[in-house]
């Protein structure tokens, strides 16, 4: 029966995989690059493509299906629905090795209204740039100011369990980016749903995100004021303001499918006695500003205290890889889960590989049931 079991799981997730993979070069399901335009850098508020949290970072952002408390307000807002009482979540990552550039979430769930309520942060920092101008490229005659870049997300949302197999979610989010004197806004959505299948622990997510209109800048820096008159005499100063172009933030679209291979009673390789977890899980991805994406991701958990993650990044452009699509989009970690008077403290940690951008590393805690 098990031998079975397994020939069927394994041969349905090979074929899903072995459908990405094969996407990735010429005569693959999907178009390759040169069939396709470069949309990088077309849409605004591109942190919002960067995960969040220590686990969805080591397995390769494929969790879609599996996620499960306040850090599913990001990468699938149905897997929320989990909650059983206040559950909080925060974090930090350090992007692209000594660039300088920091990223700080927090996300909190609590049963409310026959479901779950959430809200999260979710902020991109810059860290200090000196200051220059046109007449001092190098900004020592003015005083050495300087100034950051800030991308923000402020979300609120709300899932539900429909019934045991089914949960739905959703959330709107103010989004906004910019430099003290200059920036941008936006609202949007996101849907997202989780289905346990019941067989053989397979479960299906998808999520559609950041639905949203078109904003421009606005701010001071895009004002002036300009003298007009003869050439002999001002005569007045005029109020000028410059407009930017309408820009959208990056609609994306995450499917992924995830199997329970050991752990529970509905497992494919059995409960195991609870000793042991082991869970793996394939993903896709699409937006409006880059090419197809693809991850594998694999936890193993002893005695649901020690975890340990792996995964990888496939990716549909060597745009992306500069030559190191082996490496690149490589990345594992662990975590440790600590019980605590009724509740547990998860703590994270990930490692994933940037190519020429180094690496990222991210910090997570958690307090749940």
């Amino acid at each position: 029966m098990h031998t079975t079991r397994m020939i069927k799981a394994l041969g349905a997730l090979s074929f899903l995989l072995g459908a990405q993979l094969s996407a990735q070069g010429p005569g693959g399901i999907l178009p390759t690059p040169q069939d396709t335009p470069n949309r990088q850098g077309t849409r605004g508020a591109n942190f919002l493509h960067i995960g969040i949290g220590a686990r969805g970072g080591a397995m390769a952002g494929s969790v879609g299906s599996t996620i499960s408390g306040p850090t599913a307000w990001y990468w699938n807002p149905a897997g929320a629905a989990t909650s059983e009482g206040f559950d909080l979540t925060a974090g930090r990552q350090n992007l692209y090795g000594d660039l300088g550039l920091g990223q700080t979430y927090a996300a909190a769930s609590i049963p409310l209204i026959g479901g779950v309520v959430g809200l999260s942060l979710n902020t991109l920092n810059s860290g200090n740039m000196l200051r220059t101008t046109e007449q001092n490229p190098f900004g020592e005659r003015l005083g050495g100011s300087s100034f950051s870049w800030t991308s923000t997300a402020l979300s609120i949302g709300y899932a539900k369990r429909i019934t045991d197999r089914l949960s739905v979610g959703f959330q709107g989010k103010y989004i906004t980016e910019g430099i003290t004197d200059v920036s941008t806004n936006w609202v949007a959505f996101d849907v997202g749903t989780q289905f346990n299948t019941g067989l053989y622990g397979l479960v299906l997510g998808g999520a559609i995100q950041n639905v949203g209109g078109q904003s421009r800048a606005n701010g001071a820096l895009l004002t002036r004021f300009i003298q007009t008159g003869d050439g002999t005499q001002i005569r007045e100063n005029r109020r000028v303001e410059f407009y930017t172009a309408q820009t959208e933030i990056p609609v994306e679209f995450r499917l992924s499918v995830g199997s329970d291979l050991l752990g529970t009673s509905n497992s494919l390789f059995g409960g195991a006695g609870g000793k042991h977890l082991l869970n793996a899980e394939v993903s896709i991805s699409d937006a409006t500003d880059y090419s197809t994406q693809y991850g594998l991701g694999v936890e193993y958990g002893f005695r649901n205290t020690v975890f340990l993650r792996g995964g990888k990044r496939f990716y549909n452009d060597d745009r992306w890889v500069g030559g190191n699509a082996s490496t690149y989009g490589l990345a594992g970690g662990f975590g440790l889960r600590v019980p605590l008077k009724g509740r547990a403290l998860k703590f994270d940690y990930s490692f994933q590989n940037a190519g020429a951008l180094q690496n990222i590393q991210i910090f997570s805690l958690e307090v749940t049931r």
